[in-house]
């Protein structure tokens, strides 16, 4: 503001209206006098005086301070005292050239401590907070516009979460530290040659197609910022879903105002590569975070609160269909095993001179190769990693990975070994995935592959079996085995029975139930194997063991696979 300027305010000030401090006394002052006094001002055409009215009384209606009643009567009367205070205290400061309400750098945001942008947010806050909530019966127009690329990396069921960079709690009492992996779009982002009034003006309007067009190269920057993804090389992305214009007071220190977010959420595809570095990143980096669909509720999370709100507004705040929807989603990294066929199956044999059985369950063959006890050693590791089997002890060098892969890049010799033994079974009913010649698997559905029944016993007590008890425990367990990537561990699982039917399989282990055709014992030992399979055989504890089946026909009799001991 010029020295006339300033001085216009200054006689503006005497012929302000005034409220007593104590009484409620009070008088008005025409708008007309307003200009009349300031026509007296020497050099000063009327013309001006009246737009400087105007516009003063534009800024203190603005503030609220002024009685709308009698400025509906063209005249000037403050609310009360403090109103006629903070006019004053305002108008003083414009009509001197040396007042300021700030410091001179107080707006400064470049290399400033986070308590100076703190207090810059608090400034805003309070401001644009009174402005929205005066709009309560109309729409109060925001002042900043933000373009936003969010991620949506899920596995196993749950969605990857990063903590946002301002974690001091926001104005918002709901509002979390969590947010999904992603950020706002800058001007960096933005293709081609711009000018930057232009680049500028653009980022900063409603509903810029340019600037939507945009947000995949944020996305890219912002995964590679936050997981070190790299766009191709770990991951593919496609659209998800596009959310309505979300509109809040709110924005990171000092960036705080009524804010226009345009949203655009995008799902996550990983490769192998990408799935793996993704695991390393999250144990190495406590900002991420993986969220269960229902944990990203607001109030549903038990310790670390995420922050969707602009997600959940979109599903109309409605948690059951943003939980759904997110629960619909596919994991960003499958399985995809290359042998996974319907009612298909592996047997691996712990005897080296035996052979590997595969095929469709019943039909199974002999695989057309003969592999070394060295070779079958390799195979029963990866089939016992595959199907999630605990180890005892691990090959030294050897590191096991999710969905059966297996890392031996410090181990030549095995590396040397696998890729011998992939090239083997090329072209057989089993495939073993080779990637690099660092990662192999097993690359057959785990839940299809089954061991040796020889390693499986089945007990039960002679005091139970002996007893008056409708239902007595049983105990599956598997002998703990050594291949050639470690030594897996025993494993045993006790199981509830019907007394009579734990009765009668060990009938069938004595070879004393027939499947013959003969008229009494066969709709025994029948019954019996039918009650097995809608029962035992289909309960997942007895499944992860790895036993294809507890009973199986041989010769037109139903023998018992394992051993049987009654203790």
């Amino acid at each position: 503001m010029n020295i006339a300027d300033s001085c216009l305010i200054q006689s503006l000030i005497p012929h302000l209206p005034r409220y007593a401090e104590e009484e409620g006394d009070f008088y008005a002052v025409p708008r007309t006098a307003l200009v009349d006094a300031l026509c007296q001002t020497p050099q000063l055409d009327c013309a001006v005086a009246e737009t400087a009215v105007a516009l003063v009384e534009t800024l203190l209606d603005t503030l609220a301070v002024l009685d709308t009643d009698y400025l509906q009567k063209g005249e000037w009367c403050w609310v009360s005292f403090p109103a006629q205070l903070l006019a004053l205290s305002l108008l003083t400061a414009w009509g001197d050239p040396d007042s300021r309400f700030f410091a001179a750098h107080f707006w400064n945001t470049q290399g400033i401590a986070d308590a100076k942008k703190n207090q810059q947010r608090d400034v805003l806050h309070a401001i644009e907070t009174r402005r929205v909530e005066h709009h309560a019966q109309q729409a109060a127009q925001p002042v900043r516009t933000i373009y936003v690329a969010w991620s949506v990396i899920k596995l196993d069921g749950k969605i990857l979460l990063y903590q946002r960079e301002d974690t001091r709690k926001r104005f918002d009492t709901q509002a979390g530290d969590y947010g999904l992996v992603g950020g706002r779009l800058n001007q960096r982002d933005v293709a081609g040659a711009w000018q930057m009034p232009d680049l500028l003006a653009a980022l900063q309007t409603a509903n810029s197609p340019v600037m939507k067009a945009a947000l995949p190269t944020t996305l890219q920057r912002e995964l590679h910022e936050e997981t070190g993804l790299e766009f191709g090389r770990h991951y593919q992305f496609k659209p998800w879903r596009r959310l309505r214009t979300y509109r809040q007071v709110q924005g990171s220190a000092p960036n705080h105002a009524l804010t226009d977010y345009h949203f655009e959420v995008f799902n996550i595809e990983l490769t192998l590569e990408g799935y793996l570095f993704l695991q390393r990143q999250v144990r190495q980096d406590e900002r991420l975070v993986w969220f269960s669909p229902k944990d990203m509720l607001p109030g549903k999370s038990a310790g670390d609160l995420p922050y969707l709100h602009a997600l959940l507004a979109d599903f109309d705040n409605d948690s059951l269909a943003f939980e759904s929807a997110l629960s619909a989603l596919p994991d960003s990294f499958g399985a995809g095993y290359l042998v996974d066929k319907p009612k298909y199956g592996l047997t691996l044999l712990v005897d080296a001179e035996k052979p590997v059985l595969a095929g469709v369950l019943g039909k199974e063959k002999t695989l057309d190769v003969v592999l070394t006890p060295r070779q079958t050693a390799l195979l029963l590791g990866l089939a016992a990693h595959g199907r999630g089997f605990g180890f005892a002890t691990v090959a030294e060098n050897v590191a096991f990975l999710a969905y059966g892969w297996v890392d031996v890049r410090h181990h030549p010799v095995l590396q040397t070994e696998l890729r011998q033994l992939a090239a083997l079974l090329n072209g057989q009913d089993i495939f073993i995935e080779n990637h690099q010649d660092t990662l192999f698997r097993l690359s057959v559905n785990p839940a299809m592959v089954y061991f040796d029944e020889a390693l499986f016993s089945f007990s039960l007590r002679q005091v139970d079996l002996a007893g008056t008890e409708v239902k007595i425990p049983v105990t599956l367990a598997r002998k703990s085995f050594i291949t050639a990537l470690g030594d897996v561990a025993g494993k045993s699982e006790i199981f509830s029975l019907k007394r009579t039917f734990a009765g009668r399989l060990w009938q069938i282990a004595q070879g004393t139930l027939s499947s013959e055709l003969d008229f009494d014992a066969v709709p025994k030992a029948v019954k019996i194997e039918d009650a097995y399979e809608k029962t035992l055989h289909k309960d997942p504890q007895f499944s992860a063991l790895g036993l294809r089946k507890l009973l199986r026909h041989e010769d037109g009799v139903i023998k018992f696979c394992g051993q049987f001991e009654v203790l």
